[in-house]
């Protein structure tokens, strides 16, 4: 039994999620009355697609394997309201998906959390913790053309499989007078529990982690707005691959510089970015070129507020994290997009957008990017009631030479109906 698995028993039955999406897991909040202090939850989602690149191969034994794909989404929440000292959520909202032609591919996410905030005279508090557990395939894939899995490594593919992830963080903003002192610290673990082949080709996960905490010091620069300077001390860890030596463990010290709050009712922002001095330790492979790294860490994001009728959210992130192939480390590097206009009282369209990259330092030949763009048009049918259609067009590029099975095109057209009950 990996440490997941006791992760599970211990933090199940007491944690909040927060949602991914149109038909994501968390279910609507409804709107309290005055005299309520809990506040139930309960949607369930059913949804239809068709995925024409299951594996994301072009070429190959698992090139081109296509299949209708039914996943069930049902959802059951509580909220607190407590006033402005605690606003707590608990809830639970597991995905089922059935691939009709890919049976090996079926399985069911669990998504569980719990979160919270408040502000208790010059103090103010906000945790937040998010498990997923899926229950999937136990055996990882074989990818025998030249390249192996697709760009990225295959992260859709990844995330059918036996896994547990948990991810928390908390803090605690403290006003000194004028200034904001502001204790961080956060967890991200990530443990695999399908078994390890040295077959060619074998697609093997590798279990990894990553702890830091710091401390932000700041001040309010604009009405709703704040600024701060951070320091943040880290540590990320991965698990040993076969009789392989490799080990990319190492430490990190952050400096971020942040803006955070809404200095104009049409613009959000909520950015921190900084160097970070990376040290690697003794078990990399001797062909890595530096354990001492300079690197830039990005985590941004901005909403703006265009009108009553449209919203576009801009975001990246940058990050280097161990490989979950193992045996390497990668630069992790995010853009998004989304944009979202509504037509009436009923009807919200939707445009996305992401390019996704994954450089992957030397010895480990790998440099892909996953592009990918989709429209989508959510109805209230009813006030309980809502359905949506989208299309999403994905394409992976590697930039390494004589890796053909890198590259892949992928589309995906859903239909989808939500129930809230009331």
């Amino acid at each position: 039994m990996g440490f997941g698995r006791y992760v599970t028993a211990a933090v199940l039955p007491c944690l909040w999620m927060y949602g991914t999406g149109v038909f994501g897991a968390s279910p609507e909040i409804k709107s309290p009355t005055k005299t309520q202090t809990w506040v139930p939850t309960v949607s369930i989602a059913v949804k239809e697609e068709f995925d024409s690149n299951v594996y994301l191969q072009d070429i190959g034994t698992l090139g081109d394997a296509s299949s209708f794909v039914t996943t069930v989404l049902p959802a059951v929440g509580l909220k607190y309201l407590g006033g402005p000292e605690a606003t707590l959520s608990l809830s639970y909202a597991p995905e089922v998906a059935f691939f009709h032609s890919e049976s090996s591919e079926d399985h069911v996410l669990h998504r569980v959390g719990l979160g919270g905030s408040g502000k208790i005279s010059q103090t103010e508090w906000d945790v937040q913790n998010t498990l997923v557990v899926i229950d999937g395939s136990d055996e990882g894939l074989v990818f025998s053309s030249p390249g192996g899995a697709g760009a990225a490594g295959g992260p859709r593919v990844r995330d059918r499989r036996d896994a547990t992830m948990y991810r928390g963080g908390v803090k605690v903003t403290q006003a000194i007078g004028k200034v904001l002192v502001r204790p961080v610290v956060s967890a991200y673990i990530h443990d695999w529990q399908t078994r390890h082949s040295a077959v060619p080709g074998y697609l093997n996960f590798v279990d990894r982690n990553d702890f830091n905490g710091g401390v932000d010091v700041g001040a309010v620069v604009h009405k709703g707005t704040r600024a701060f300077v951070g320091y943040r001390y880290g540590r990320q860890d991965q698990a040993k691959l076969l009789s392989y030596p490799e080990e990319y463990d190492n430490e990190y010290h952050r400096i971020l510089f942040s803006l955070e709050g809404t200095p104009w009712k049409w613009l959000k922002a909520g950015i921190s970015l900084g160097p970070e001095f990376r040290h690697y330790g003794d078990k990399v492979s001797p062909l890595f070129q530096d354990t001492d790294e300079l690197n830039l860490f990005v985590d941004g994001s901005v909403t703006l507020t265009l009108g009553a009728a449209d919203t576009v959210v801009l975001s990246v992130k940058q990050f280097e994290q161990p490989g979950f192939g193992g045996r390497s480390t990668y630069e992790d590097l995010t853009y998004d997009l989304t944009w979202r206009h509504k037509v009436g009282a009923k009807l919200t369209l939707s445009v996305v957008g992401r390019a996704y990259n994954t450089d992957f330092t030397y010895p480990t030949m790998r440099d892909d990017w996953v592009l990918s763009g989709g429209v989508a048009a959510t109805y209230n049918l009813t006030q309980q009631l809502n359905a949506e259609l989208s299309y999403t067009f994905e394409d992976g590029e590697s930039r390494v030479p004589n890796t053909w099975a890198r590259d892949y095109t992928r589309e995906v057209v859903a239909l989808g109906i939500k129930y809230v009950f009331k």
